[in-house]
């Protein structure tokens, strides 16, 4: 499957042909870019390249910049943040390869998590790219520029009725007022493995060995809850090869950006009665054997 999508041209676009050869016939205004102008080539959420003009020049301070305003929920201090940081070489345009980068990291909004990323993603809504601009990790004369991009920690699709008839043992699920899913009452015994779509994402196809961040809550069919990440502990990661097998197959092939209903009779949910699951998928951290690892 593909796992990459394409990316948006960061640089603002004149005539189609260059100005220094001032074709007759080309209309229209035509900007030249700005010595040290530094653009971002990619979706929110993938991984970026950047194209540079001229000479950034050394900095001995913090510069940030929004390059997109999000406007999902506000990170809070010591509250989970899911991320994306990239950082790259001013001097090359290259990502800077001597420590972690570029993937999708589940860590907490303070100093420890982000580093003195914090002071910038406080009080933020997920949703943002972050371009800063910091001095000394790129060297004296560099200058190191990262891409932050805060992801969503809910599902951010459309919502999406649930089939009529619904399936055996589909519980009726309400959205609180933080966005969590709760499973108001239960519907009896589930018959046979069922993946019912709650939140319609675009992003990218799970796949049944990937390791994805998510939230979720298990129940029972008479909806008392056995599992929660929505009781103040945020996202967890999760390898799919390591849950219920019934899980397992019913995320297989659901969409980054999704809330799924998985109905799991007892059989497929080690023999300890049938299980509801309600899962947001987030993102994907890593890749299973079949595709590539994340950056």
């Amino acid at each position: 499957m593909n796992r990459r999508r394409a990316g948006f041209a960061g640089a603002r676009i004149g005539c189609a042909l260059a100005v220094a050869f001032a074709l007759a016939g080309c209309s229209g205004t035509v900007r030249e870019t700005e010595p040290g102008e530094v653009s971002v080539n990619g979706d929110f959420g993938t991984p970026v390249t950047l194209s540079i003009s001229g000479t950034v020049e050394p900095l001995d301070h913090i510069v940030a910049e929004t390059l997109i305003e999000g406007e999902g929920y506000a990170i809070v201090e010591n509250g989970p943040v899911l991320m994306r940081a990239t950082s790259f070489d001013s001097r090359t345009g290259e990502v800077i390869s001597d420590y972690d980068t570029g993937s999708v990291r589940m860590t907490t909004a303070n100093e420890a998590g982000v580093g003195d990323l914090a002071g910038y993603i406080m009080d933020t809504k997920e949703g943002t790219r972050l371009l800063i601009r910091r001095g000394g990790l790129a060297g004296e004369d560099g200058v190191e520029i990262v891409v932050v991009d805060l992801l969503p920690t809910v599902a951010t699709g459309e919502v999406v009725p649930v089939p009529d008839p619904a399936p055996a043992g589909m519980p009726a699920v309400e959205t609180l007022d933080n966005g969590a899913p709760h499973v108001a009452s239960g519907n009896g015994r589930v018959t046979a493995l069922a993946t019912v779509p709650l939140v319609a994402g675009g992003g990218e196809q799970v796949g049944m060995d990937d390791t994805v961040v998510m939230q979720y809550v298990v129940t029972d069919t008479e909806a008392n809850v056995i599992d929660t990440t929505w009781n103040g502990a945020g996202p967890v990661t999760v390898r799919l090869s390591d849950v219920m097998q019934g899980l397992k197959a019913g995320l297989s092939d659901q969409k980054v950006g999704s809330r799924v209903a998985v109905l799991v009779p007892s059989a497929m949910a080690s023999g300890e009665g049938d299980r509801i699951a309600v899962v947001d998928l987030l993102a994907i951290a890593a890749y299973g054997d079949d595709g590539e690892t994340e950056e």
